[in-house]
């Protein structure tokens, strides 16, 4: 066997026909020190080999650790939702110890290869970290949780939520790692974008649908629309939060708003990012067109930035927020703490909902307009769309900089002209233009209307300004919306179809695609060839792209209008359009009409919603087959009109 393994190599053979025979030899005669004598371990092909067998062995574990996980989340969820709290089953107990147990096995194996073909260093210290933790579970919380005989007491729910916890972040975890190589493997972008709307849809649904989220059940077509109006952000309601839903059905509810306002696909790229250390091109790619931004190479770096912004606001939100309510609107601490969370969340994520039945409506706050201007301007902040919010970040850091050096009369004076996109730009205008029209408008036809309930110049100023905010996408109401006049009805219905801007937690058409149609129509009646802004020239395609987008919002409106109209026509055609334009903007405004729809038209606005939430180009792109370059183009002609 020797001499023919020199002989192969001396007469320069390919290796890859003799490592198969002369590999089973290796294993059947255990002749290893003679291999190595010839130099052939040393090979780099048998090396190639090897590392292809740990590969291998890598992706086979990161599917069955997330198949262990899936069921030890499942066991979890059983637990949580069709066991009373305070219990504590042995049965459930031994079997999510097996397969903790087992999970720590394939844990440990999976770290030694990463160790072993070198991964970077504080990847290895973040998975060291997550099996550390499964293994701290179910050798010390588990076996502390059953051994407890009373299960009323402080260290038995401590135990339990150490556990329910540390299941479900690593199986969050390992489940975006598996996403991570789903992303390097589809191409479509958008389909993956719809596709994670609608698992968290339907996911939503079921938690909605366990015992414990409610207090006396709930239908299937009331939980799936609860949760298509959380994820979707929306606000639009069949059955009443406050009363309806227990406090866990409410976290719910709150963790549904906060994942659908910036999307599934961000939180788990960015644990797929943190367990793998890396991503792939078509990744990138991918949250490059989620994420409406315009660069590729730091675009983890961006989605980093997005997730630790979101949550700072938030954070500053509800701690405004909880400052600007009395304690003795609340029984217990805790209550308002989780209060303050709550619309901090569904404002900044512009979802609408509220824990209060009347929502911003309820007598106790509908004076308080502190609380009032916090709630508007963390919903400004969240439409305004992270990429501009960044592009803005930028701008004043520059400009504080020159004027701290002008100040000091030395330093570095930076010039950067164009710093402020022209989409930042077009964005902000119009968003300005809606907010003073809106404001106006709302002041003056309701001054005899709505308004009334508000005496105090301060309290007509503050209600205005929050009914121009909360038709762009926000969803909730200080006033009664039945008892507004029919004009600022109709003001209403264009500022929710216009909605937000693009990148934000928003819906509707987006504040740049009724920018950039007014500007062509401005370019079309002054008999120009091109639409100009701030000294650029907008592109043909981004007008091709606005009036497809216009065009396709109104057939989707004028469809969903008539599936609702031909069931529950008896509603009247202002309060089903409002209901339909509402949905489409993910705006969550209603005139009442929300929990007296039938199936069908609930069926009807759950789609609308959805559409609205992902965007009507989104959602056909992500099903049609794109064309490739054309390479030809027929003869031009002009159409009249």
């Amino acid at each position: 066997m020797v001499l023919q393994l020199n002989t192969y190599i001396n007469n320069r053979v390919n290796l890859k026909q003799v490592i198969k025979p002369f590999t089973l030899a290796f294993l059947k005669m255990n002749s290893i020190k003679l291999l190595a004598k010839q130099g052939f371990i040393k090979s780099k092909k048998f090396k190639f080999i090897i590392e292809g067998w740990q590969n291998r062995i890598l992706q086979l574990l990161s599917l069955i650790v997330p198949a262990l996980l899936l069921i030890c989340f499942g066991i979890v969820v059983y637990e949580f939702g069709f066991k009373p709290f305070w219990s504590n089953n042995n049965k459930i107990t031994f079997w999510l110890t097996l397969l903790l147990n087992i999970v720590t096995v394939l844990l440990a194996v999976r770290i030694i290869l990463e160790i072993f073909i070198k991964k970077k260093k504080w990847v290895r210290v973040f998975n060291i970290g997550g099996w550390i933790f499964i293994l701290f579970l179910t050798l010390y919380v588990i076996p502390h949780k059953s051994g407890l005989e009373n299960t009323s007491t402080n260290y038995f729910l401590f135990y339990k939520m150490v556990i329910y916890g540390g299941v479900v972040l690593a199986f969050i975890t390992e489940i975006s790692n598996f996403l991570q190589f789903i992303y390097s493997k589809v191409v479509n972008p958008g389909l993956l974008f719809v596709g994670s709307f609608a698992f968290l849809v339907l996911l939503g649904g079921f938690l909605l649908k366990l015992p414990i989220a409610t207090y006396n059940g709930i239908s299937a077509i009331n939980a799936l629309f609860t949760s298509t109006s959380a994820v979707c952000v929306t606000g639009l309601i069949v059955v009443d939060t406050a009363t309806y839903f227990t406090p866990f059905g409410h976290l719910i509810i709150l963790t549904l708003i906060q994942v659908g306002g910036l999307g599934i696909m961000t939180f788990a790229g960015l644990l797929a990012y943190a367990v793998a250390g890396h991503t792939s091109f078509k990744t990138q790619l991918a949250f490059k067109d989620i994420m409406s931004s315009r660069q590729v190479n730091n675009i983890m770096y961006f989605v980093y930035q997005v997730v630790f912004v979101t949550l700072l606001f938030e954070a500053v939100g509800a701690a405004c927020i909880y400052f600007s309510l009395d304690d003795s609107l609340f029984t217990r601490q805790r209550d308002k703490i989780f209060f303050s969370i709550f619309h901090a969340v569904s404002a900044f994520c512009n979802a609408g909902f509220s824990t209060y039945t009347n929502g911003l409506y309820e007598p106790v706050i509908r004076f308080n307009y502190t609380f009032q201007l916090f709630i508007a301007s963390l919903v400004i902040l969240g439409g305004m769309g992270f990429p501009i919010v960044f592009n803005l970040y930028q701008y004043l850091k520059i400009k504080t900089s020159n004027l701290i050096c002008r100040i000091k009369g030395g330093g570095q004076i930076k010039h950067f002209p164009g710093l402020i996109f022209l989409n930042a730009r077009l964005a902000l205008s119009v968003s300005a233009i809606l907010l003073v029209v809106g404001f106006i408008a709302y002041l003056l036809f309701e001054q005899n209307g709505t308004l009334q309930q508000h005496p105090t110049l301060p309290g007509k100023i503050v209600t205005s300004f929050f009914g121009s905010v909360t038709p762009r996408t926000a969803g909730f109401n200080t006033v009664d919306l039945t008892a507004m006049n029919l004009s600022t009805i109709m003001i209403y219905l264009l500022l929710m179809w216009i909605g937000a801007s693009p990148g934000s937690t928003g819906g509707g058409i987006k504040t740049t695609t009724a920018g950039v149609a007014v500007l062509n129509m401005i370019a079309i009646v002054r008999g120009k060839d091109r639409s100009e802004f701030f000294k650029s020239e907008i592109s043909h395609n981004s007008v091709q792209r606005a009036f497809a987008i216009i065009i396709l919002s109104l057939l989707l409106i004028g469809i969903s209008i008539f599936f609702v109209s031909i069931n529950d026509s008896e509603k009247g055609l202002i309060s089903i359009a409002f209901e339909v334009f509402s949905a489409f903007s993910t705006v969550g405004l209603s005139l009442g009409i929300t929990a007296n729809l039938s199936v069908i038209s609930k069926i009807a606005l759950m789609i609308t919603m959805f559409a609205g939430r992902v965007g009507m180009i989104t959602l056909l792109v992500a099903f049609i087959n794109q064309s490739k370059h054309l390479y030809y183009r027929y003869p031009k002609e002009d159409i009249a009109f």
